[in-house]
């Protein structure tokens, strides 16, 4: 198979990441931060190496990086640790459902309000009207950098600028861009980013983090053990012990962190190859006649979505799937997205390269297409 879905999760992963899964499920299954034996204490040094890893590559504290799930289970962190009763948030058109939900189910709680500002190509204009939506009882503004739908990268650091002036706190989805674009939470106008390590960290599933520029005060999404003050009845705040309740997925962490290394050290060349398989799909790809391809593609990651004016996406991805090439058909849990891009009919056709993809693969996933166009119209 040709694996085109890496805006889903990244395939295949570095060996040194399957190195450091296995060898921490077969040399040492102990519970991190729970027991004094020697056993746990190293478990406890393997979490700790990979929360070093993740603050250097990002900018900032260890003890303010906070692993998660997943990004979603981030997100839902971040938003329900900041917003209380009478609180407004302004997130983008493009946000993927890990965002809207959480934001919708605080809004019919009766706790928030919230104002979805609407993408253009034009980064000035996708700034001012953020700005137009805020008002005095804005608390965060909460964005997606680049689109899980078209790769379209948003002007971060402007909208991080405006927030930093008006006193409001600027929350960053980096799921698409983890991996291949460079953060300095010390030095970018970002108070928070929620990342996966199992996409462009190239990390396990089943990993992520809630990182923090500073150890402002966040509100736990739960309570439990966190083997520290175990004696009180009440959920401790201190960072990070106090976010992170219950066992945590050792193994998937010591992958992440090895995937971060990777990287940090291959960066450059990976953002220059997936940028020229994108470039060189989308050359092959401009010359059917059959589908529409959606967004700002010159500004964008190695994501390319594109529509058919009568099939269904699904349709078009089951077609790739016969051909051997996996890509993703329907809606992407982005439904802003595709009320704002006019595609709920039909969805999308995702194809996403990863660091692994070939020049052979991408012309291969255009001639599948040219198939597609020839037998259906």
């Amino acid at each position: 198979m040709i694996y085109l879905d890496n805006a889903a999760s990244s395939h295949p992963k570095p060996a040194s990441v399957l190195r450091a899964v296995a060898r921490q499920i077969e040399g040492n299954g102990a519970n991190p931060g729970r027991s004094g034996h020697n056993l746990a204490m190293k478990a406890s040094q393997t979490v700790f190496s990979a929360r070093k890893t993740l603050a250097k590559s990002f900018g900032t504290d260890p003890e303010i990086v906070i692993f998660t799930a997943n990004t979603t289970d981030a997100i839902n962190r971040a938003l329900k640790g900041i917003l209380k009763q009478g609180d407004h948030v302004v997130i983008s058109d493009l946000e993927h459902n890990s965002v809207l939900r959480p934001l919708v189910a605080l809004k019919e709680r009766g706790i928030i309000t919230f104002d979805v500002a609407k993408t253009e190509r034009d980064d000035g204009k996708t700034l001012s009207n953020f700005s137009k939506c805020i008002r005095s009882e804005t608390k965060l503004v909460f964005c997606t950098h680049a689109s899980n739908v078209t790769g379209q990268i948003l002007p971060i650091h402007d909208i991080g600028d405006l927030c930093r002036k008006m006193g409001i706190l600027f929350g960053v989805d980096g799921a698409q861009t983890a991996g291949t674009e460079s953060y300095d939470l010390q030095k970018d106008p970002i108070d928070l980013i929620c990342v996966p390590g199992h996409k462009g960290l190239l990390g396990p599933q089943g990993t992520g983090a809630l990182i923090l520029s500073s150890a402002f005060r966040i509100t736990p999404l739960f309570e439990g053990g966190t083997g520290s003050d175990s004696l009180s009845e009440h959920q401790p705040l201190t960072y990070p012990e106090g976010y992170e309740s219950g066992t945590l997925n050792t193994p998937g962490i010591a992958g992440m962190e090895q995937g971060v290394l990777y990287t940090d050290r291959h960066k450059d060349e990976i953002r220059a190859r997936e940028a020229t398989l994108k470039a060189i799909f989308l050359e092959e790809l401009k010359k059917l006649s059959a589908f529409r391809i959606l967004g700002d593609t010159k500004n964008s990651v190695a994501t390319v979505s594109l529509v058919h004016p009568r099939d269904h996406s699904e349709k078009i991805a089951e077609w790739l799937n016969r051909c051997g090439i996996c890509t993703r058909g329907g809606y992407h849990c982005s439904a802003l997205a595709h009320r704002a891009l006019n595609t709920v009919e039909s969805g999308a056709v995702r194809i996403s390269f990863g660091y692994r993809n070939t020049v052979k693969e991408a012309v291969e996933c255009v001639k599948c297409l040219k198939k597609y166009q020839k037998y259906f119209g």
